[in-house]
């Protein structure tokens, strides 16, 4: 089996029970034997709240050279297919998710600026970094730990662990420094490419020769078993319910993606604040506050997103999703 499919072989003990976690050994201890790391290292969570989910780092290896397709030559994709889509200084790209699903992280150059595209399966989340920490321009990869089920990745210059949603250090030289988002959206690529027939999109020439056909996350996706525990549950709704969430600093604020595809705008007050949320023609998402600040969403599921902010508020279409 080869090393990007470790996690895969894991998903028969989770598809019949909302709580299956799974449970694994390996002969190496990533935070002890890879990074270094004890109970004497600078971090803000607990190293026993980090789980691994494979045998090494890097077990599933990013992409740090990529190669794009222009959107008429792009056979690989289908029209329904999810990509991982994003605007950045007049420059488009679009990274199929089946690709991702493989890799996780690509370290790329958009518009002149380095940036690093993050996606974690089992999160549904999708996040844009810039990879300049401090006055350095870094790579990110896979660490092979996760934090709450979601993708811990660390910078190739310090060596620091990093949340992928939360985009925080959380053990490592760097821990509490906070990463600089840029907003990236997940769409279908039939919305994509209508929107923007410039974008280019990422290849299946990855140099390392992987079948990137199939689905690997689709019974996963349905299920309501999680492969790694969480700090804290909600079960308003399935909890891969498809969700934008808000940070708004000092309050949060979730949104199902069913609500919005009912209302391309919708009106919300929160607290004293009134927000406008705007679904736009190329799968984007955006939200404004009252006085014409932009917020970043993240694109992830329920579970996710309820487990980082416990206290957000989620706003639903009437029926359940």
């Amino acid at each position: 089996m080869s090393r990007p499919f470790q996690l895969l072989a894991l998903f028969a003990l989770l598809l019949s029970a909302p709580l299956t976690y799974a449970q694994r050994s390996y002969d190496t201890d990533i935070l002890r034997d890879t990074f270094g790391f004890d109970d004497t290292t600078k971090k803000s969570v607990a190293l026993t709240d980090l789980h691994q989910g494979c045998p090494a780092r890097d077990c599933i290896p990013s992409i740090d050279k990529p190669k794009y397709v222009a959107a008429a030559d792009a056979t690989h994709v289908a029209d329904e297919d999810r990509v991982i889509a994003i605007s950045l200084n007049g420059d488009h790209r679009a990274y199929p998710a089946r690709i991702l699903d493989r890799h996780e992280i690509v370290n790329d150059t958009i518009g002149g600026t380095p940036i690093a595209i993050t996606w974690c399966p089992l999160c549904g989340s999708a996040v844009g970094i810039h990879r300049k920490v401090g006055d350095t321009v870094t790579e990110f990869g896979v660490s092979g730990l996760l934090y709450n089920s979601d993708l811990v990745f660390y910078d190739r210059e310090s060596g620091t662990l990093w949340d992928q949603i939360v985009a925080r250090g959380i053990v490592g030289p760097k821990t509490g420094e906070q990463l600089t988002l840029v907003p990236v959206t997940m769409t279908t690529w039939s919305r994509w490419r209508d929107a923007h027939p410039d974008t280019l999109v990422l290849s299946t020439d990855t140099g390392f020769g992987t079948d990137y056909s199939v689905d690997p996350y689709a019974r996963y996706r349905d299920a309501r078993g999680l492969m790694f525990p969480v700090n804290k549950e909600d079960n308003r709704v399935h909890p891969k319910t498809v969700v934008y969430g808000f940070d708004l600093g000092g309050s949060s604020i979730a949104y199902t993606q069913s609500l919005l595809e009912k209302s391309s705008v919708y009106e919300h007050e929160l607290g004293d604040l009134r927000l406008t949320t705007t679904l736009h023609d190329d799968g984007s998402v955006s939200l404004r506050d009252q006085d014409g600040e932009q917020h970043v969403a993240t694109r992830l599921f329920w579970f996710a997103w309820f487990t980082f902010h416990p206290d957000t508020e989620l706003v639903s279409l009437p029926t359940a999703d």
